[in-house]
């Protein structure tokens, strides 16, 4: 088994050692080696070199049968002429290249070999400077004009069929990133890689006042010796805008339902919550707008706050969104929509409970409820006498009239209410107070 092992490792490295091998040199830099799609057929590769002062194509074969050489144009290599300035010694063939943005075939023991030369001095990046369009309106993407130079690096596949070695050149500026966990706008780096030079190129408009600096092609950067231009401060007019909901909860009232909703805005009414605004440098108006329609299409009411605190009371949904706009209003942001939902109305009140026996047992008479914005609360004992006045549905009676627990029996309530959906309530019935009397 051991011998078995040691053989195939053998076989292995000698395989990777007999394989051919394409190196492309000279032309003043060395050459840069791009691998192309599979099905291009250039199974030796794509290089570009500098330019073709003393430029070769070396060919390491399998053994040193000769090596047959000839070339290609864009209309593939079914066709192709053959080649002189060729120099074979032992497993090195030698292509002397007098000739590039074309193809080359390499053939040994009936195995073709393709490749394809690109002379980067016959298509050099030429960037001599750069400006930002003053065109209005650029909300979302801004113009940079380049002025300079670089055709297109093109090489084809066996086939005929174009493909493009694209130069990427880097824009890098300023813009202002939303950080959600300091809740603030961060200046941030920011870049993007373009294919291929152009005299005028978009990219995502600035949230603050920056200059452009764009630089490349990845072929120079190989050679060290990338291009930088830069443009002049520009003044912004995109804009971004945030917005965040808080909402305060009635964190005591135990006899309210859905007074905490922790998935969702809104719950029992009345609803309190306050809208802050978050927004870019070129932001000179804000609105928060409210709306009974997700789509916006009608409009409750505006408001122009900063921090806008706002207490919903009736039922339904209201959509919530803050909208910002520039000193020209040619762009406008819109923050995410904040829904809160008010729910029904409910309200049902105990016909009895224990003062003064059990602390902390139902010890103490109070309402249910959910979405009451307005309550009273009168409760009396069999002969009228008014015992206890509540003014909100979250107050409770415990049991005592003028500081002391009054006498077990039946006491009436008369409770007067209205709820979210602005429907007035009426409640009349009994408590029964049990314990024993002092």
């Amino acid at each position: 088994m051991y011998r078995y092992l040691l053989l195939l490792a053998t076989l292995f490295t000698t395989g990777s050692l007999c394989a051919q091998q394409i190196t492309v040199s000279g032309g003043g830099k060395p050459a840069y080696s791009y691998t192309p799609e599979a099905s291009t057929g250039l199974n030796g590769g794509v290089f570009v070199v500098y330019s073709l002062d003393q430029a070769t194509i070396e060919f390491s074969g399998t053994d040193d049968s000769p090596v047959s050489w000839s070339k290609f144009g864009p209309s593939g290599a079914a066709s192709p002429s053959p080649v002189t300035g060729v120099v074979q010694n032992g497993y090195l063939s030698t292509l002397s290249l007098t000739e590039a943005d074309c193809g080359y075939i390499a053939e040994q023991n009936g195995r073709s070999y393709y490749m394809w030369v690109i002379d980067y001095s016959q298509a050099p990046l030429v960037l001599n400077g750069a400006s930002v369009s003053n065109d209005a309106g650029q909300c979302e993407l801004t113009t940079l004009m380049l002025d300079g130079s670089g055709s297109r690096l093109n090489y084809y596949s066996i086939n005929g069929a174009p493909k493009v070695l694209n130069r990427e050149l880097t824009i890098s500026y300023m813009t202002l990133v939303w950080n959600e966990e300091a809740q603030t706008y961060v200046q941030t780096a920011q870049s993007e890689t373009i294919d291929n030079f152009s005299s005028t190129v978009q990219v995502t408009s600035p949230l603050c006042n920056t200059d452009f600096t764009i630089s490349g092609d990845q072929l120079l950067n190989y050679w060290g010796m990338g291009q930088t231009i830069s443009t002049d401060e520009y003044i912004t007019t995109a804009i971004g805008v945030e917005a965040i909901a808080i909402q305060t909860y009635r964190e005591d009232a135990l006899n309210e339902d859905d007074r905490h909703p922790t998935d969702y805005l809104g719950g029992s009414a009345p609803a309190e919550i306050e809208f802050q605004a978050y927004t870019t440098d070129a932001v000179t108006h804000i609105e928060w707008e409210f709306s009974n329609k997700e789509d916006f299409s009608t409009t409750l009411a505006r408001y122009n706050d900063q921090t806008l605190r706002y207490t919903f009371r009736d039922e339904g949904t209201t959509y919530v969104r803050l909208v910002g706009s520039n000193s020209t209003a040619e762009c406008q942001a819109y923050s995410e929509t904040f829904t809160v939902t008010i729910g029904t109305p409910r309200l049902e009140a105990p016909n009895a409970f224990s003062p003064g026996t059990s602390p902390g047992v139902n010890d103490e008479w109070k309402v249910a409820y959910k979405s009451i914005v307005s309550f009273k609360c009168w409760i009396f004992n069999k002969w009228g006498v008014q015992m206890c006045y509540l003014d909100s549905p979250d107050k409770g009676w415990d049991g005592k009239y003028r500081g002391k627990y009054v006498d077990p029996g039946v006491y009436y309530y008369v409770i007067e209410a209205k709820g979210a959906n602005n429907q007035k309530l009426k409640l009349k019935g009994h408590i029964n107070i049990m314990r024993t009397k002092d």
